[in-house]
């Protein structure tokens, strides 16, 4: 493992920026943020529940489980809700019912699975044979519905909302996780990660890597590929797409970034007393260590073999001593396959007001969201303020390390952004850093559009063009996953995503 001052380094100023927050006003007292979130909570349910009323309406979650909160030093749950497809509850029944069989499934006893289901559960058939003949056809019929046995092969995407890190609910995009069950024929999870000002930076972010480990350790359970987890995410919960997967890789390596940057800013600012240490990163005390690894040190972020893990994200363990009273739980191995981030915030190092300058006086008026509510946003989940480094990898993943980039994500990552945003211009720079780590990324940027375009409160037709955009991205994460169609519309589909630098025929190849 490198130094810790070369793993310190994404927390050092790479430019001139706002590394702490400073509210642009006088700082609010918490309970009155307490006060406001939850009033916007209430005013924003009802503008989801016009949204959700334009036909066509989105599916409601199948169910719903509450999984504990083990990254955070902040107890506990979090709530998820699921999306699954229309055959999930069949095939589920299919593998309860299967041969309690010890070891690994053969083919000869997947064969006695699809003739248990067929034949009532395995009860004696054998007065019901008629000949050899219709006996072979009857084999063959099973060999190849077992072909067909989905548990275990569903893909699956993991949902983060948006809201600022302070509003919003796991069903605010219902929309798109039914068009990604339907498209993909996957098991879609919205996580409904903690919200500030109650639990302010970084729980959404361990929040979210807690949903990712739930997920992979209970893929049996769920019937999921662990090769085909994918992350996708709204605004804010764009931002946690990225930097999920950097919180995963640092538990990983037992490396607890945010410490480091307590220790630097109490030296740069002569104070140590200052710095909240136990407030700026709960992974300080986590209850999780990583699983012992056979060999010496894996690569690391600053390492230059790190470069070779384009597509082997989060591909190494490390181990590390767990906390005193604590057990130790093994960090997996987790090959996420694509991102996929709507309207991502990436770069906190940059002001609201910069942010806003990149539009025009007229659009910034009609599209740019009102210091209303990014400054509440900001001081709800930039909390305590002077503590918070802007450029942490875990708030502003625009400005992490290229290593790391490179180490830690898929090497697929499908993005959309909006012509009207303020945050446009740093997600096409961070498209282009992405790109020269050697990722590929598939990007559209939506015409017209303002940040959230697509959660319209119109309650008699659905914002035009978003399906269409929901579809096309589909149809780029269909070629990535090597997945068939699904039950879809496909004929619906408008369009294309590119990659950059590739041409038409390798662009329209993936999205087959």
């Amino acid at each position: 493992m490198p130094p810790p001052s070369d793993r310190r380094s994404s927390l050092l100023p790479t430019r001139r920026k706002t590394l702490h927050f400073h509210p642009t006003t006088t700082p609010r007292p918490r309970w009155l943020l307490h006060l406001q979130a939850n009033m916007w909570r209430f005013l924003m349910s009802i503008g989801m529940l016009f949204h959700r009323l334009a036909p066509p309406r989105p599916p409601k979650p199948n169910f719903s489980r509450s999984i504990p909160c083990t990254l955070s030093s902040t107890p506990g749950t979090i709530p998820l809700q699921f999306y699954v497809p229309a055959d999930w509850e069949a095939q589920r029944g299919l593998w309860e019912r299967r041969p309690r069989l010890r070891g690994e499934m053969k083919d000869g006893d997947e064969v006695a699975l699809a003739a248990e289901s067929e034949d009532g559960g395995g009860k004696a058939s054998g007065h019901r044979r008629v000949g050899s003949g219709l006996d072979s056809v009857g084999r063959s019929f099973r060999r190849r519905s077992v072909n067909v046995r989905r548990w275990g092969n569903y893909p699956v995407v993991i949902n983060f909302h948006g809201g600022g890190f302070t509003l919003g609910t796991a069903t605010d995009d219902a929309r798109w996780c039914g068009t990604a069950v339907e498209e993909l024929n996957a098991v879609v999870i919205s996580v409904d990660y903690r919200l500030a000002p109650e639990f302010p930076f970084p729980t959404a972010v361990e929040d979210g890597a807690d949903a990712v480990l739930w997920v992979y350790e209970h893929s049996d359970e769920l019937g999921i590929d662990r090769e085909k987890i994918s992350l996708s995410g709204f605004s804010s919960g764009a931002n946690m797409t990225f930097t999920v997967p950097l919180r995963l890789y640092d538990e990983q390596t037992g490396y607890h970034r945010e410490d480091e940057a307590s220790k630097d800013e109490a030296i740069l600012h002569g104070s140590p007393s200052t710095v909240d240490s136990t407030r700026l990163s709960s992974s300080s005390s986590t209850k999780v260590a990583s699983s012992p690894s056979p060999s010496d040190h894996p690569p690391s972020p600053s390492d230059p073999v790190s470069h070779h893990l384009d597509s082997a994200p989060l591909s190494s363990t490390h181990p590390t001593k767990p906390t005193p009273g604590t057990t130790a739980r093994p960090i997996p191995i987790i090959p996420l396959r694509c991102l996929i981030p709507f309207y991502p915030s990436l770069d906190y190092t940059l002001t609201r007001t910069e942010r806003r300058a990149t539009l025009s006086p007229t659009i910034r008026a009609a599209h740019s969201l009102p210091p209303l509510f990014t400054d509440l946003f900001d001081e709800s989940y930039l909390h305590p303020a002077p503590a918070i480094p802007l450029d942490s990898p875990y708030l502003s993943p625009g400005v992490a390390p290229s290593a790391l980039l490179k180490a830690a994500l898929p090497r697929d990552i499908v993005m959309v952004t909006c012509e009207y945003d303020m945050l446009l211009q740093e997600a096409e720079a961070f498209r282009r850093r992405l790109e020269e780590v050697g990722k590929r990324v598939w990007y559209s940027m939506v015409e017209g559009v303002g940040h959230g375009w697509d959660k319209g409160p119109n309650p008699v037709r659905a914002t035009s063009g978003v399906r269409e955009e929901y579809l096309r991205v589909c149809g780029v994460m269909r070629g990535v996953m090597g997945l068939e169609r699904g039950g879809g519309r496909e004929r619906e589909r408008r369009g294309s995503m590119r990659v950059a630098g590739k041409g038409r025929e390798e662009s329209e190849e993936v999205m087959k």
